[in-house]
């Protein structure tokens, strides 16, 4: 089969903020044989220009500066958004209507409401659509399903997560400064597992000022106000009877303690997953998962197999393992345009919840 000849828009010379691109997209993509960057779209075409001088792209790597002017390209098979979450929209809808495969960074957009016109766009055009939760893919969420499969710890009667996401704890960085708006902060609350049936949910601001520093030189810029929460509490119960607690703040953890802390108990045994950072989206190397075998008593380290994209960036390997599935045409832990939808409604009533005073909202 050719390669699936690629589009990339928002990979810049000089990006700010995270450079996802460059960091999570481009280690797997300059390595792989089953894709090729044909194209580049940025803010102009002089933009884009830059980007491919900077990457050291082929001559033959085209420079668009309209996103427009990508989705007709009859030469690219697959359209990839690395902009800001409040331009996904803006940037793919052309894209999805003309047919093309894409590539979406979650969240798709600000809101559900965005999040839905870009979901009929795609039906309508036909293409296969990818959401970037690529935590689906990390090798250690596969290992957990795996022992829950297989009754290693036999019927799952609850779980719990307790997290620090670093961010939210009274300052930002310049590169991160529109994180604070709510409408893109959704972040903190996407670490639950499986479907809720029901729940309930408070939501805090409790340090509505933050402090936006230049980490060149420590110094603060500005004093801004911040309209996202920085304590997110949800309790609930999934469709399968498991009762959920989540608890996540800004701030950092707890000195000499794990960012992340997510146990599952069952009527045999209990799982807990550490790590330095929150979830398994990105994937830390010091993520580690124990078993806790009640009839034998044991606790158990568990192994999680090892593949040739643990080779690449901590950030580019998830990644990379969703571009393989896509390559291979595989369902099994990618995400759906729909799935993605439902999961923006849920976020949307929270806040629409917060906004109203309506602390303990019960869907």
């Amino acid at each position: 089969m050719a390669p699936i000849r690629i589009g990339i828009i928002g990979l810049s010379a000089a990006a700010t903020g995270t450079n996802w691109a460059a960091t999570a997209h481009l280690p797997y993509l300059l390595k792989s044989p089953h894709y090729t960057i044909n194209a580049l779209c940025n803010s102009s075409i002089e933009a884009a220009q830059k980007a491919i001088k900077a990457y050291s792209f082929p001559s033959t790597v085209k420079a668009y500066g309209s996103p427009d002017d990508l989705a007709n390209d009859p030469d690219i098979d697959l359209v990839v958004a690395n902009t800001r979450v409040d331009k996904h929209a803006q940037v793919l809808l052309a894209s999805l209507k003309k047919g093309k495969d894409v590539f979406c960074e979650w969240p798709l957009d600000r809101n559900a409401v965005v999040a839905k016109e870009m979901l009929d766009a795609a039906k309508k055009g036909g293409g296969r659509v990818i959401v970037g939760l690529q935590g689906r893919q990390s090798p250690n969420v596969k290992k957990v399903k795996s022992l829950i499969a297989e009754g290693r710890i036999g019927k799952v009667l609850s779980s719990s997560v307790l997290g620090a996401a670093g961010n939210g704890g009274g300052e930002e960085s310049t590169a991160v400064r529109y994180f604070v708006d709510k409408e893109v902060a959704i972040d903190y609350i996407l670490y639950t597992i499986g479907e809720l049936k029901q729940y309930s949910t408070i939501l805090g601001n409790q340090r509505p000022e933050t402090r936006i520093i230049d980490r060149s030189t420590n110094k603060t810029v500005e004093t801004v106000n911040k309209t996202s929460p920085d304590q997110v509490l949800l309790q609930g119960i999934l469709t399968s009877g498991t009762i959920l607690s989540v608890h996540i703040r800004g701030g950092r953890a707890f000195a000499s303690k794990p960012n992340f802390i997510w146990r599952i108990y069952g009527e045999k045994g209990e799982i807990e997953v550490t790590a330095s950072g929150l979830g398994s989206n990105v994937g830390y190397d010091d993520e580690q998962i124990l078993v806790d075998d009640f009839e034998k008593s044991t606790l158990e380290t568990m192994s999680v197999d090892a593949d040739e994209w643990d080779e690449l960036p901590r950030q580019a390997r998830n990644v990379a393992r969703l571009y393989e599935a896509l390559w291979k045409g595989e369902r099994d832990g990618v995400a759906t345009f729909d799935e993605a939808v439902g999961r923006h409604e849920m976020l949307d009533g929270i806040y629409e919840a917060w906004d109203k005073g309506q602390q303990g909202r019960l869907a």
